[in-house]
């Protein structure tokens, strides 16, 4: 069984893969230089002056051309990054919420997190379940608010009571703080990110690149930890039976 949570965060995941594979394809073309087969001026084919204010001005060169299409690489597996951080946050927001509706012990729940709601508050807000959601979202963001994401997904762990193997956790650590840096520090890697991820092969106050290898790896340790988080989800029966799938 399954949660349709993880069904969603799967679901999103293949539709940023998407992106992925298109660039790769434009980036085959442009090799075997498909892109650029007419007798024009123009660094690719079909571009229009009128339309294309900045392309119409590129030199017409196979290394103009290649400078595009590796900033447009960047540009998408950047935006992958950031996306699947989302999705990932997504996921366990939802499943908190979940958890807290199907009753989850209130001692856990809320932790050293308090969360204090006036009775004008608690009546306005009126419908129980939109109470319970809005507690769980601030939970929530007072995690993410700590800027320390092995904490974020630790707590979480302990707050649900899931015994999370911590091999699993480190292995996504590298790729969630790649996120962190393309956000907050222009994509460049600081001395802690250096030293405590050596085989990212990142320089100092230098932009990470983000190979295939990057890209690849990011996938598959956020997928596994999910999974993973998702199955003891299901084995501790933390949410409700109509948000199982098979």
């Amino acid at each position: 069984m399954k949660t349709q949570h993880l069904l969603k965060f799967l679901a999103n995941s293949a539709h940023l893969d998407t992106d992925l594979e298109f660039v790769e394809i434009i980036n085959k073309l442009n090799n075997e230089g498909r892109l650029k087969q007419s007798e024009d001026d123009y660094i690719f084919d079909f571009v229009d002056s009128a339309k294309h204010l900045k392309l119409s001005t590129r030199a017409n060169s196979d290394q103009s051309r290649r400078l595009a299409m590796n900033h447009l690489k960047n540009t998408v597996r950047t935006a992958f990054l950031k996306r699947l951080y989302e999705t990932t946050s997504i996921y366990f927001r939802n499943v908190l919420k979940s958890a807290t509706e199907k009753g989850l012990d209130a001692n856990k729940l809320i932790g050293e997190h308090s969360i204090n709601m006036s009775s004008r508050e608690l009546i306005k807000i009126g419908d129980y379940n939109k109470i319970v959601e809005k507690i769980s979202n601030s939970i929530f963001r007072k995690l993410e608010n700590e800027k320390d994401t092995k904490k974020l997904i630790e707590k979480l762990d302990k707050k649900l009571g899931l015994g999370l193997g911590a091999e699993i956790i480190s292995n996504a650590l590298p790729y969630l703080e790649i996120r962190h840096l393309l956000v907050h520090n222009a994509g460049k890697a600081d001395k802690n990110f250096c030293e405590t991820f050596p085989f990212i092969s990142a320089e100092e106050r230098k932009t990470i690149k983000l190979t295939n290898e990057i890209i690849n790896n990011a996938r598959t340790a956020l997928v596994t930890l999910i999974k993973e988080f998702d199955k003891k989800v299901v084995q501790k029966e933390l949410v409700n039976a109509n948000e199982l799938k098979p």
